[in-house]
Protein backbone atom coordinates (compact mmCIF):
# COMPACT_ATOMS: atom_id res chain seq x y z
CA UNK A 1 0.00 0.00 0.00
CA UNK A 2 2.79 2.39 0.91
CA UNK A 3 4.55 1.61 -2.38
CA UNK A 4 1.38 2.37 -4.33
CA UNK A 5 0.91 5.65 -2.49
CA UNK A 6 4.53 6.66 -3.08
CA UNK A 7 4.18 5.75 -6.75
CA UNK A 8 1.02 7.80 -7.08
CA UNK A 9 2.66 10.83 -5.45
CA UNK A 10 5.70 10.49 -7.69
CA UNK A 11 3.55 10.13 -10.80
CA UNK A 12 1.54 13.20 -9.80
CA UNK A 13 4.70 15.24 -9.25
CA UNK A 14 6.19 14.18 -12.58
CA UNK A 15 2.88 14.87 -14.34
CA UNK A 16 2.71 18.37 -12.85
CA UNK A 17 6.29 19.07 -13.90
CA UNK A 18 5.61 17.86 -17.44
CA UNK A 19 2.54 20.09 -17.75
CA UNK A 20 4.51 23.07 -16.47
CA UNK A 21 7.33 22.36 -18.90
CA UNK A 22 4.85 22.09 -21.77
CA UNK A 23 3.42 25.49 -20.86
CA UNK A 24 6.91 26.96 -20.66
CA UNK A 25 7.79 25.48 -24.05
CA UNK A 26 4.71 27.03 -25.62
CA UNK A 27 5.53 30.38 -24.04
CA UNK A 28 9.07 30.27 -25.38
CA UNK A 29 7.96 29.12 -28.84
CA UNK A 30 5.49 31.99 -29.08
CA UNK A 31 8.23 34.46 -28.10
CA UNK A 32 10.74 33.74 -30.83
CA UNK A 33 12.58 36.14 -33.07
CA UNK A 34 10.79 36.71 -36.35
CA UNK A 35 12.24 36.69 -39.86
CA UNK A 36 14.72 39.33 -41.03
CA UNK A 37 13.26 42.54 -42.48
CA UNK A 38 12.02 42.41 -46.06
CA UNK A 39 11.59 46.15 -46.51
CA UNK A 40 14.24 48.36 -48.04
CA UNK A 41 14.21 50.69 -45.04
CA UNK A 42 17.79 50.94 -43.77
CA UNK A 43 18.75 49.44 -40.45
CA UNK A 44 20.43 51.63 -37.83
CA UNK A 45 24.17 51.31 -37.18
CA UNK A 46 25.18 48.79 -34.54
CA UNK A 47 28.40 48.01 -32.71
CA UNK A 48 28.98 44.38 -31.77
CA UNK A 49 31.01 44.02 -28.58
CA UNK A 50 32.72 40.67 -28.03
CA UNK A 51 34.43 40.17 -24.64
CA UNK A 52 37.01 37.43 -25.08
CA UNK A 53 39.24 35.62 -22.62
CA UNK A 54 41.14 32.55 -23.85
CA UNK A 55 38.73 31.95 -26.74
CA UNK A 56 41.20 30.74 -29.35
CA UNK A 57 38.93 27.78 -30.15
CA UNK A 58 35.90 29.98 -30.80
CA UNK A 59 36.95 33.43 -31.95
CA UNK A 60 37.50 32.59 -35.64
CA UNK A 61 34.02 31.12 -36.16
CA UNK A 62 32.42 33.81 -34.01
CA UNK A 63 33.90 36.64 -36.08
CA UNK A 64 33.16 34.82 -39.34
CA UNK A 65 29.47 34.79 -38.46
CA UNK A 66 29.39 38.39 -37.25
CA UNK A 67 31.16 39.82 -40.30
CA UNK A 68 28.68 38.04 -42.59
CA UNK A 69 25.60 39.84 -41.24
CA UNK A 70 23.25 40.86 -44.05
CA UNK A 71 22.01 44.42 -44.49
CA UNK A 72 24.67 45.93 -42.22
CA UNK A 73 27.74 46.00 -44.44
CA UNK A 74 28.57 49.68 -43.93
CA UNK A 75 26.80 50.12 -40.58
CA UNK A 76 28.55 47.42 -38.61
CA UNK A 77 31.53 47.71 -36.32
CA UNK A 78 32.93 44.88 -34.25
CA UNK A 79 34.96 45.56 -31.12
CA UNK A 80 36.71 42.58 -29.56
CA UNK A 81 37.78 43.25 -25.98
CA UNK A 82 40.65 40.98 -25.00
CA UNK A 83 40.41 40.25 -21.29
CA UNK A 84 43.92 39.05 -20.53
CA UNK A 85 43.93 36.05 -22.87
CA UNK A 86 46.97 33.80 -22.70
CA UNK A 87 46.17 31.38 -25.51
CA UNK A 88 46.72 33.56 -28.57
CA UNK A 89 43.20 34.97 -28.82
CA UNK A 90 44.39 38.56 -29.24
CA UNK A 91 46.90 37.58 -31.92
CA UNK A 92 44.21 35.67 -33.84
CA UNK A 93 41.86 38.65 -33.74
CA UNK A 94 44.65 40.96 -34.86
CA UNK A 95 45.28 38.85 -37.95
CA UNK A 96 41.58 38.77 -38.85
CA UNK A 97 41.28 42.54 -38.32
CA UNK A 98 44.06 43.17 -40.85
CA UNK A 99 41.69 42.00 -43.61
CA UNK A 100 38.51 43.60 -42.26
CA UNK A 101 38.56 47.24 -41.12
CA UNK A 102 35.24 46.79 -39.32
CA UNK A 103 36.99 44.73 -36.64
CA UNK A 104 38.88 46.48 -33.87
CA UNK A 105 40.81 44.85 -31.03
CA UNK A 106 41.18 46.60 -27.69
CA UNK A 107 42.76 45.53 -24.42
CA UNK A 108 40.50 45.48 -21.36
CA UNK A 109 43.45 46.48 -19.19
CA UNK A 110 43.97 45.66 -15.54
CA UNK A 111 40.93 44.68 -13.52
CA UNK A 112 40.09 47.41 -10.97
CA UNK A 113 39.10 46.52 -7.43
CA UNK A 114 35.44 45.64 -7.08
CA UNK A 115 34.97 44.61 -10.71
CA UNK A 116 34.23 41.18 -12.18
CA UNK A 117 36.05 40.40 -15.41
CA UNK A 118 33.21 40.28 -17.92
CA UNK A 119 31.43 43.49 -16.81
CA UNK A 120 34.77 45.31 -16.98
CA UNK A 121 35.51 44.06 -20.50
CA UNK A 122 32.00 44.93 -21.71
CA UNK A 123 32.24 48.41 -20.18
CA UNK A 124 35.57 49.10 -21.86
CA UNK A 125 34.09 48.09 -25.19
CA UNK A 126 30.96 50.20 -24.72
CA UNK A 127 33.07 53.28 -24.03
CA UNK A 128 34.66 52.82 -27.47
CA UNK A 129 31.37 52.40 -29.36
CA UNK A 130 29.42 55.35 -30.74
CA UNK A 131 26.57 53.73 -32.67
CA UNK A 132 22.85 53.95 -31.95
CA UNK A 133 22.69 50.31 -30.86
CA UNK A 134 25.08 48.08 -28.93
CA UNK A 135 25.06 44.30 -29.20
CA UNK A 136 27.02 42.24 -26.68
CA UNK A 137 27.87 38.79 -28.07
CA UNK A 138 29.76 36.01 -26.30
CA UNK A 139 32.77 34.66 -28.17
CA UNK A 140 31.32 31.13 -28.31
CA UNK A 141 28.24 32.25 -30.27
CA UNK A 142 28.00 31.40 -33.97
CA UNK A 143 25.59 33.75 -35.70
CA UNK A 144 23.62 33.11 -38.88
CA UNK A 145 23.75 35.95 -41.46
CA UNK A 146 20.28 37.24 -40.55
CA UNK A 147 20.68 37.36 -36.76
CA UNK A 148 21.37 41.07 -36.33
CA UNK A 149 18.93 42.14 -39.01
CA UNK A 150 16.11 40.15 -37.41
CA UNK A 151 17.02 41.40 -33.93
CA UNK A 152 17.11 45.06 -34.98
CA UNK A 153 13.85 44.68 -36.91
CA UNK A 154 12.14 43.17 -33.85
CA UNK A 155 13.49 45.91 -31.59
CA UNK A 156 12.28 48.66 -33.91
CA UNK A 157 8.89 47.10 -34.71
CA UNK A 158 8.08 46.22 -31.09
CA UNK A 159 9.77 49.28 -29.58
CA UNK A 160 12.11 47.15 -27.52
CA UNK A 161 14.85 49.01 -25.68
CA UNK A 162 16.78 45.93 -24.56
CA UNK A 163 16.55 42.52 -26.20
CA UNK A 164 17.98 39.23 -24.92
CA UNK A 165 18.26 36.34 -27.38
CA UNK A 166 18.48 32.60 -26.71
CA UNK A 167 20.80 30.74 -29.10
CA UNK A 168 20.55 27.01 -29.68
CA UNK A 169 22.51 25.24 -26.94
CA UNK A 170 24.72 22.52 -28.42
CA UNK A 171 26.12 19.64 -26.36
CA UNK A 172 28.95 17.25 -27.14
CA UNK A 173 30.49 15.34 -24.25
CA UNK A 174 28.82 12.91 -21.86
CA UNK A 175 28.81 15.48 -19.04
CA UNK A 176 27.26 18.15 -21.25
CA UNK A 177 24.49 15.75 -22.28
CA UNK A 178 23.93 14.80 -18.65
CA UNK A 179 23.90 18.26 -17.07
CA UNK A 180 22.78 20.87 -19.61
CA UNK A 181 19.36 19.33 -20.46
CA UNK A 182 18.66 18.96 -16.74
CA UNK A 183 19.70 22.58 -16.23
CA UNK A 184 17.26 23.71 -18.90
CA UNK A 185 14.56 21.63 -17.21
CA UNK A 186 15.41 23.36 -13.94
CA UNK A 187 14.85 26.74 -15.59
CA UNK A 188 11.54 25.55 -16.98
CA UNK A 189 10.38 24.29 -13.59
CA UNK A 190 11.59 27.18 -11.42
CA UNK A 191 11.06 30.26 -13.58
CA UNK A 192 7.68 31.27 -14.99
CA UNK A 193 8.50 32.73 -18.39
CA UNK A 194 5.05 34.20 -19.06
CA UNK A 195 5.48 37.48 -17.12
CA UNK A 196 9.04 38.10 -18.36
CA UNK A 197 7.96 39.94 -21.51
CA UNK A 198 4.98 41.69 -19.91
CA UNK A 199 5.14 45.41 -19.27
CA UNK A 200 4.89 46.27 -15.60
CA UNK A 201 6.05 42.85 -14.43
CA UNK A 202 9.09 42.66 -12.17
CA UNK A 203 9.86 39.10 -13.30
CA UNK A 204 13.14 38.80 -15.19
CA UNK A 205 14.91 36.12 -17.18
CA UNK A 206 17.89 36.84 -19.38
CA UNK A 207 20.45 35.15 -21.57
CA UNK A 208 23.61 37.23 -21.75
CA UNK A 209 25.03 35.43 -24.77
CA UNK A 210 23.39 37.94 -27.13
CA UNK A 211 22.17 41.27 -25.72
CA UNK A 212 20.97 44.14 -27.93
CA UNK A 213 20.41 47.51 -26.27
CA UNK A 214 20.03 51.15 -27.26
CA UNK A 215 23.27 52.94 -26.47
CA UNK A 216 21.66 55.97 -24.81
CA UNK A 217 19.59 53.72 -22.56
CA UNK A 218 22.63 51.60 -21.72
CA UNK A 219 24.51 54.57 -20.33
CA UNK A 220 21.39 56.04 -18.71
CA UNK A 221 21.01 52.77 -16.78
CA UNK A 222 24.64 52.92 -15.70
CA UNK A 223 25.80 50.20 -18.09
CA UNK A 224 28.08 47.47 -16.84
CA UNK A 225 29.69 49.92 -14.44
CA UNK A 226 26.49 49.80 -12.40
CA UNK A 227 26.69 45.99 -12.12
CA UNK A 228 30.48 45.74 -11.89
CA UNK A 229 30.57 43.31 -8.98
CA UNK A 230 27.70 41.05 -10.04
CA UNK A 231 28.29 37.39 -10.88
CA UNK A 232 25.23 37.47 -13.14
CA UNK A 233 25.80 40.89 -14.65
CA UNK A 234 23.40 40.26 -17.53
CA UNK A 235 20.44 39.69 -15.22
CA UNK A 236 21.38 42.65 -13.02
CA UNK A 237 21.60 44.98 -16.03
CA UNK A 238 18.29 43.77 -17.44
CA UNK A 239 16.67 44.27 -14.04
CA UNK A 240 17.87 47.88 -13.92
CA UNK A 241 16.46 48.49 -17.39
CA UNK A 242 13.11 46.95 -16.55
CA UNK A 243 12.77 48.64 -13.17
CA UNK A 244 13.43 52.00 -14.83
CA UNK A 245 10.39 51.46 -17.03
CA UNK A 246 12.14 50.75 -20.31
CA UNK A 247 10.99 47.96 -22.60
CA UNK A 248 12.73 44.60 -22.18
CA UNK A 249 12.12 41.34 -24.03
CA UNK A 250 13.69 37.89 -24.17
CA UNK A 251 13.16 36.03 -27.44
CA UNK A 252 14.24 32.70 -28.84
CA UNK A 253 16.82 32.77 -31.62
CA UNK A 254 17.67 29.09 -31.92
CA UNK A 255 17.20 29.26 -35.69
CA UNK A 256 19.66 32.15 -36.06
CA UNK A 257 22.42 31.49 -33.51
CA UNK A 258 24.02 28.55 -31.77
CA UNK A 259 26.59 28.03 -29.09
CA UNK A 260 28.47 25.33 -27.25
CA UNK A 261 29.24 26.90 -23.91
CA UNK A 262 31.37 24.24 -22.24
CA UNK A 263 33.93 21.77 -23.54
CA UNK A 264 35.32 20.46 -20.23
CA UNK A 265 33.92 19.33 -16.90
CA UNK A 266 35.67 22.22 -15.13
CA UNK A 267 34.09 24.94 -17.26
CA UNK A 268 30.77 23.10 -17.11
CA UNK A 269 30.84 23.15 -13.29
CA UNK A 270 31.69 26.87 -13.26
CA UNK A 271 28.79 27.53 -15.62
CA UNK A 272 26.44 25.46 -13.48
CA UNK A 273 27.39 27.51 -10.42
CA UNK A 274 26.83 30.82 -12.23
CA UNK A 275 23.51 29.78 -13.79
CA UNK A 276 22.30 28.33 -10.51
CA UNK A 277 23.08 31.66 -8.86
CA UNK A 278 21.10 33.46 -11.56
CA UNK A 279 18.08 31.19 -11.15
CA UNK A 280 18.10 30.40 -7.41
CA UNK A 281 19.91 33.40 -5.96
CA UNK A 282 23.33 33.85 -4.39
CA UNK A 283 22.76 31.77 -1.29
CA UNK A 284 25.14 29.34 0.44
CA UNK A 285 23.20 26.29 -0.75
CA UNK A 286 22.68 27.38 -4.35
CA UNK A 287 24.98 24.85 -6.03
CA UNK A 288 23.74 22.09 -3.72
CA UNK A 289 20.16 22.88 -4.71
CA UNK A 290 21.08 22.85 -8.39
CA UNK A 291 22.84 19.49 -7.99
CA UNK A 292 19.79 18.09 -6.20
CA UNK A 293 17.59 19.38 -9.02
CA UNK A 294 19.85 17.61 -11.51
CA UNK A 295 19.46 14.32 -9.65
CA UNK A 296 15.69 14.73 -9.29
CA UNK A 297 15.32 15.69 -12.94
CA UNK A 298 16.98 12.53 -14.18
CA UNK A 299 15.28 10.43 -11.51
CA UNK A 300 11.91 11.53 -12.88
CA UNK A 301 12.85 9.90 -16.16
CA UNK A 302 14.91 6.93 -15.02
CA UNK A 303 12.99 5.63 -11.99
CA UNK A 304 9.80 4.68 -13.89
CA UNK A 305 11.95 3.09 -16.60
CA UNK A 306 13.95 1.10 -14.06
CA UNK A 307 10.74 0.00 -12.35
CA UNK A 308 9.38 -1.33 -15.64
CA UNK A 309 12.63 -3.16 -16.39
CA UNK A 310 12.66 -4.67 -12.90
CA UNK A 311 9.09 -5.88 -13.32
CA UNK A 312 9.93 -7.45 -16.68
CA UNK A 313 12.91 -9.35 -15.32
CA UNK A 314 11.33 -10.28 -11.99
CA UNK A 315 10.65 -14.03 -11.92
CA UNK A 316 6.97 -14.84 -11.74
CA UNK A 317 5.67 -16.45 -8.58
Amino acid sequence: MAALLAGAIWAGLVGWLLLRLLRQFRTHRNASLGPPPTSTEPLPPVAILVPARNEIGNIDTCLAGLTAQRGLTHKLSIIVIDDGSQDGTAEAVGKIAQDDPRIRLIDAGDLPAGWMGKPHACWQGALQAHTEWLCFVDADVRAAPDLLGAALAAALDQRIDMLSLNPLQEVGSFWERLIIPAGLLLIGCVQDLRPVNQSGSNQIAVNGQVLLIRRDLYFAAGGHAAVRGEICEDKALAMRVKQAGWSYRMLGAEHLARTRMYTSLGTLWEGLAKNATEILGNGPNTVAAATAALVIGWAAVLMPLLAVLAAIHRPSA
